[in-house]
């Protein structure tokens, strides 16, 4: 997963995770981590609020980071992409197939939810491969601390990451890639060139571990598989 931070609409950092118990985002380290989450998780800070140049914005998002200690949870296999709540502060997402979840989403508190759905993604690659359909999308944006309506407010919220599968995202440049050279007729670096590759994202896709129920998030809410 790519993960991007943006405060006031500016892209502030991005970090790619790959660890297999997933990762912890929250703006420190946890005092007792035991607390807040399995021990293995990968820790992954918010970026500092002193980068931000506004003195009025700087403020109000260091008193929202007072209310994102506990932070969220993610992890991601062959399923998708899970996420788990543990901060006072309200987190709504958006991601994939707007015509199905037209609004963005609260997360509920100690709730595990399924944020990005890796056989969704696949079909709706299949129809754009074939002609009949936008390419889908392999990011899923949060929004801490505010409620957005779309997308045209999204630069005005104090805190939006956005996560991104980054196999998922190859294999939509892929797909674009070999759209367009069908397009043109540019058909030398031939389908197999482009087959092949889809092949192997698609292997790294199904090489994903399906993690174990005693071993997923703690207080007895596993990510379900």
């Amino acid at each position: 997963m790519m993960i991007c931070f943006y405060y006031g609409g500016r892209l502030v950092g991005s970090t790619i995770t790959t660890h297999p118990e997933g990762c912890r985002i929250s703006p420190c380290q946890p005092p007792l981590a035991n607390l807040y989450g399995p021990d293995s998780l990968q820790n992954i800070r918010f970026p500092s609020v002193d980068i931000i140049e506004n003195e009025r914005q700087r403020h109000v998002t260091r008193k929202l980071f007072s209310h994102l200690e506990r932070g969220v949870l993610l992890r991601a296999n062959r399923e998708g992409i899970f996420i788990k709540r543990l901060c006072q502060s309200r987190v709504f997402w958006s991601g994939q197939d707007p015509q199905y979840n037209p609004n963005p989403c609260k997360l509920e508190r100690d709730a595990v939810v399924k944020i990005f759905d890796t056989a969704r993604f696949l079909q709706a690659l299949q129809f754009y491969q074939e002609g009949h359909y936008q390419p889908p999308e392999p990011t899923v944006t949060l929004c801490f601390g505010e409620e957005f309506n779309d997308f045209s407010t999204v630069k005005s919220k104090l805190i939006i990451v956005q996560i991104t599968a980054l196999n998922c995202q190859q294999l939509v440049d892929a797909v674009t890639t070999r759209r367009s050279q069908y397009s043109s007729g540019n058909l030398e670096i031939s389908d197999e060139m482009a087959s092949d590759q889809m092949a192997r994202i698609y292997q790294d896709l199904c090489s994903y571990p399906v993690p174990q129920r005693a071993s997923c998030f703690r207080d007895n809410l596993p990510i379900p598989v």
